[in-house]
């Protein structure tokens, strides 16, 4: 009598992960990120309130630090918003695609760095101001990198989208996505002449990316 040998598992050849462990490491980067910007909002010594006369102008004297905290803060809050669509737009992410995501985190989790060099010196002017500001800038650049790497990878593997989304829409979300490096360069030269500007130009970006954090709105996917 004939036997046959059940077949073993097949091995794909290349891994792939569900995105479930990918959106919830990322969540929890941001949400540690986000969360370590508020330790640089001082309250004022007793020393620093006597000599402004008040609490509330010894408050007023901290305002670089508010600012950059909601810079930072929106950034930050914007490109979970975002990660959170890209997410539900990716079925399958690749190894490289996971090394692209970990490098978009690693510019999120450095945030905090550079908005404690606004806060303390972006108010004093000068060379220190100037470098304070430029260095936020370039981290910014180094962030809004990886989503142009990702999608760009994506357009070469559009099997890793959810259907019915293909590499047209990979395309169109790349478009989108390469502006944000292109905005943040140009902030840096300003952010050499004029600290407090780029300060204010990086809180607008923030407000740019509220109104269009969603990306494209593919037709039959819900938001």
């Amino acid at each position: 009598m004939d036997r046959t040998e059940p077949a073993g598992p097949t091995v794909p050849a290349i891994r792939l992960s569900q995105t479930g462990r990918v959106e919830a490491f990322s969540d929890g980067v941001m949400a540690i990120a986000i969360t370590l910007l508020v330790l640089d909002l001082k309250v004022p010594s007793e020393a620093e309130v006597t000599n402004a006369g008040g609490l509330l102008t010894a408050l007023a004297r901290h305002w670089p630090s508010y600012l950059a905290y909601l810079a930072a803060f929106l950034t930050i809050g914007i490109i979970w918003l975002n990660h959170r669509a890209f997410v539900d737009r990716v079925n399958r992410f690749d190894n490289r695609l996971q090394w692209l995501n970990l490098m978009l985190l690693l510019g999120v989790a450095t945030l905090p760095f550079p908005t404690s060099l606004l806060a303390a010196y972006v108010a004093d002017g000068g060379a220190s101001a100037s470098t304070a500001a430029a260095v936020y800038g370039l981290l910014s650049v180094a962030t809004a990198l990886p989503w142009t790497f990702m999608w760009r990878h994506l357009i070469d593997r559009p099997d890793l989208l959810e259907p019915p989304l293909d590499a047209a829409y990979a395309r169109a979300e790349l478009r989108r996505g390469s502006i944000g490096p292109v905005i943040y360069a140009l902030a840096i030269p300003i952010a050499i002449l004029a600290p407090l500007v780029a300060l204010l130009f990086y809180v607008g970006i923030a407000v740019l990316y509220a109104v269009t954090n969603q990306g494209t709105q593919p037709a039959g996917m819900g938001s």
